[in-house]
Parts: C-alpha cells; sequence; structure tokens
C-alpha cells in the first residue's frame, strides 16, 4: 500500500469554545444517531419502518487552565448549569488535505468530572464535560438531520 501523504491527527485540530481557541484541550469527542424501528403487521416480517428521535452528544476533557477560561464563558446570572446553548466548532486542517469544518451547535453542558490528582500526574486536575448537542451536527457544512416539520396554513 502506498503512503500517500500525512493525514489529520491531533496537531491538526482546532477547537473552538466560547472562549475562543482551546489550547489546553485534551480530548473531544462527539456522535449523533437517529433510530430506525421496523414496523410489523400481520406475519413475521416488517411491514414498514419508522423513524425515532434524533440525537446529538459529546464529551470534551480540558487541562484546568482552559476549564477555568470556559467556566468564565459560561457563567451568567446563574450556576455552571443555566448556562444559554454554545457552539462549538472543530476545525481538521493541514498542508496535505482539505480543511473540514464540523459545527456543534446548541450544546448544554449535562456533566463535569474532574478534579484532583495523583502524586506523580503530569497534569493535574483536568476536567471532563458532557454535553448535549440540540441541533443537527453540521458534519463539514452537511446537516446530520434535516428539520422535517413546518407550519404551513
Amino acid at each position: 500500500m502506498a503512503i500517500n501523504g500525512r493525514n489529520y491527527d491531533w496537531e491538526d485540530m482546532h477547537v473552538v469554545l466560547p472562549g475562543g481557541e482551546a489550547v489546553g484541550i485534551t480530548e473531544i469527542k462527539y456522535s449523533d444517531s437517529q433510530s430506525i424501528e421496523a414496523r410489523y403487521g400481520r406475519g413475521a416480517v416488517p411491514r414498514g419502518w419508522g423513524r425515532g428521535n434524533y440525537e446529538a452528544s459529546g464529551s470534551m476533557v480540558l487541562d484546568r487552565d482552559e476549564w477555568e477560561t470556559f467556566k468564565r464563558s459560561l457563567l451568567g446570572s446563574g450556576g455552571l448549569y443555566d448556562h444559554a446553548p454554545f457552539t462549538i466548532i472543530v476545525a481538521y486542517a493541514n498542508n496535505d488535505m482539505g480543511t473540514v469544518i464540523d459545527t456543534l451547535k446548541s450544546c448544554k453542558i449535562t456533566k463535569f468530572d474532574g478534579g484532583g490528582a495523583s502524586q506523580g500526574d503530569d497534569n493535574a486536575s483536568p476536567i471532563s464535560c458532557e454535553f448535549t448537542i440540540l441541533e443537527p451536527i453540521l458534519w463539514n457544512g452537511d446537516a446530520a438531520k434535516k428539520e422535517t416539520f413546518s407550519l404551513e396554513s
């Protein structure tokens, strides 16, 4: 198999949070799904199918200093879980491959985990954040799910 150049790696990723580009981020993951259920009538073979709800979520791990910057951007008049939905932009770019930009709109933090450290840790107190994504993910500009409702008169 021929080697055709460098692929995307962690160094090629840029993550933009509400407070700006995150440099103290060590992990980000995101996914979406929509279930399909077989619909049965008489007999053992499906006669059709139905769709479940679209769901999207993600997680990230931030160094403590990056977490403090991110936390300040979330705080409003309430607590950390009272923040307004925000956008996360994840861009993959290098000289050998085109730029890919995934957009995670209307994110809401659902869980924080972390704090603390053990003797010998080279990265004390990283914070893990889980989030729900309330709008379809734009996978390099392509919506994962098209809106299907309308209010025609």
